[in-house]
């Protein structure tokens, strides 16, 4: 059973680097928000400095890590004891270090709870949703965030789909469903987020075809009673910027971005089915 304990420690260390590398994936954002909020400079670094430290910082993330711990320790302790052989300093060990590595689950899962809050809250200031849009840049840089941290929990969620995949213990299909909950917690992590920003660039897309479109009926009116080269000249570049209109993006993030992470899901999903459903 080395190999299980071995790969919940590698899962538990990794939960450790993931929270803190979305901490920079966040830090480093802040100078994007300003580019798309269109709020004063320093009442928003304030504001978000506020949501930041609400997601690592205080007691509740320590008190949520506490009780995840706890309930974790109470379910699993018959197990574990089970896999140790000797009631000594190994099941003390063990126990020790899955109870420290539960408590930094739960400050995690606290973190990312709040974190996928914040676009939510974006939502309700006054956003500028610009026409030339392109990766990591404004409402891209949010949907570029987003992707970075779900691909890095998805590291996390690889290595302990790999645990249960090599664990020795008869496996079964609540293992299955438990690894789809996870991975559907995950993408819903990118994507339940960032939906009210959808829902903001649809608007701003739509009103702004309808304010265009006068413009283009009074061209096309003009060339049809005058088709000039003049006439005709204005009309195209005309159709030109519509298409542009039409291409203006619905989403914060292009859906290249989405395929990566449903790639880094399904993959380890289909290999956990394949080792559970047909070998077991």
């Amino acid at each position: 059973y080395m190999g299980v304990f071995a790969g919940i420690s590698l899962f538990f260390a990794s939960v450790c680097i993931v929270i803190t590398f979305c901490s920079h994936v966040l830090i480093k954002l802040f100078p994007q928000l300003i580019r798309f909020i269109e709020e004063d400079k320093e009442k928003l670094k304030r504001w978000y400095e506020s949501k930041l430290k609400s997601c690592y910082e205080g007691v509740w993330p320590l008190a949520f890590g506490v009780i995840i711990s706890i309930a974790a320790i109470t379910s699993i302790y018959p197990l574990v004891t089970n896999l140790t052989l000797s009631t000594d300093f190994p099941l003390y060990y063990r126990m020790s270090y899955l109870a420290l590595g539960f408590f930094f689950l739960g400050i995690s899962l606290w973190a990312l709870i709040k974190v996928a809050l914040i676009p939510l809250e974006l939502t309700r200031m006054k956003l500028k949703v610009s026409i030339n849009q392109f990766s990591g840049n404004g409402l891209q840089a949010l949907g570029s965030s987003f992707l970075k941290m779900s691909l890095s929990i998805a590291v996390s969620f690889i290595l302990i789909v790999g645990t249960a995949i090599v664990a020795p213990f008869e496996k079964n299909l609540i293992v299955l469903i438990w690894l789809g909950v996870a991975a559907f917690l995950i993408f819903g992590f990118f994507l339940v987020p960032q939906i009210g920003i959808h829902r903001v660039m649809v608007n701003e897309k739509t009103n702004r075809m309808f304010s265009f479109t006068h413009h283009l009926e009074d061209a096309m009116d003009r060339t049809l009673k005058d088709p000039s080269a003049e006439n005709m000249q204005r009309l195209k570049e005309l159709f030109e910027v519509q298409n542009h209109l039409k291409g203006m993006n619905e989403w914060p993030f292009d859906f290249n971005s989405v395929w990566q992470l449903l790639t880094a899901l399904i993959i380890p999903i289909v290999l956990a089915a394949i080792e559970i459903l047909f070998k077991s």
